[in-house]
C-alpha cells in the first residue's frame, strides 16, 4: 500500500507542474536522439549531482531548461544551478549539463526540456529522469520472523539484517543470546535466540542504535 501511495503522490505531483509535466516523449522518427548521461540510481544527501543531457540532431536546439519534482525530497529549495548547453559540429550533438545538490531525502523526478527547430517545424523534447536520495546516516532493520509460534522450552532463531554506515549498538526488551554476526557490502546479519520456559505473549522489541539515528522492530512470539 505504501508503495501505491508513493507512486501515485508521484503522479499527481509531477502532473501539477505544467500541462504536460514530465510526460516522456517517444523519439522523433527523424529528428533527434536524446538521453541523460552518467546518472547513478541513488545518491546521498550533500551529493553534488551532475546531470548531463546529449541531444544527437540535424536541427537547431534552444530553450533547454531542468526542471525538478521530488516525493519526500526538498524540490523547492534544492534548485538546478550553472546550466548551460554547449554543441559539438562534428557529431552534431548539443550536451546540456547543471548542477543540482540535495538537501534531504527523497525521490526525485528531474526533467529536461527544450525546443527543436526542425525543416518541418518546432517540436519540444522532454526527457525524464529518476534518482533516489539516501541518508547515509541512517539505519535500517528488519526481524524475522515477525510472528512465531512454538512450545515451550524451543529455541526461536531470529534473523536481524540491517545496513548502517557507524556500527549499531543492539539492546533487547527481554533476554536473548547473540549468536554471531556478519558483515558486508551487500548487507549486515545477526543472529540472535529467544526461549521461554513459560507459556504466554511474548513481545521481543529490538534496537538498534547508533550517534545520529535510532530504529526498533518487535517479534511476537507466542508460546505454548
Amino acid at each position: 500500500m505504501k508503495t501505491f501511495l508513493r507512486f501515485a503522490m508521484a503522479f499527481v505531483l509531477l502532473f501539477t507542474l505544467s500541462d504536460n509535466a514530465f510526460a516522456s516523449q517517444p523519439m522523433h522518427p527523424k529528428g533527434y536522439v536524446t538521453d541523460f548521461t552518467g546518472l547513478k540510481e541513488n545518491y546521498n544527501i550533500g551529493d553534488r549531482v551532475k546531470l548531463t543531457v546529449t541531444t544527437q540532431t540535424g536541427g537547431e536546439l534552444t530553450n533547454a531548461v531542468f526542471r525538478v519534482a521530488s516525493v519526500g525530497g526538498d524540490s523547492i529549495n534544492d534548485a538546478i544551478t550553472s546550466v548551460q548547453t554547449t554543441y559539438r559540429k562534428s557529431n552534431a550533438t548539443y550536451t546540456t549539463t547543471g548542477y543540482l545538490t540535495l538537501s534531504s531525502e527523497g525521490v526525485y523526478f528531474v526533467q529536461y526540456q527544450a525546443k527543436l527547430k526542425l525543416k518541418d517545424g518546432e517540436i519540444t523534447i522532454k526527457e525524464t529522469a529518476t534518482i533516489e536520495i539516501l541518508n547515509p546516516n541512517k539505519i535500517t532493520m528488519t526481524a524475522t520472523p515477525g510472528s512465531v509460534h512454538v512450545k515451550k522450552g524451543t529455541e526461536v532463531p531470529i534473523l536481524i539484517t540491517y545496513s548502517s554506515k557507524y556500527t549499531p549498538k543492539f539492546t533487547y526488551s527481554t533476554k536473548v543470546t547473540e549468536l554471531y554476526t556478519t558483515r558486508s557490502s551487500k548487507g549486515n546479519r545477526k543472529v540472535i535466540l529467544f526461549s521461554a520456559d513459560q507459556a504466554g505473549e511474548y513481545k521481543l522489541t529490538i534496537e538498534a542504535k547508533n550517534k545520529y539515528d535510532a530504529v526498533t522492530d518487535t517479534v511476537k512470539i507466542i508460546v505454548e
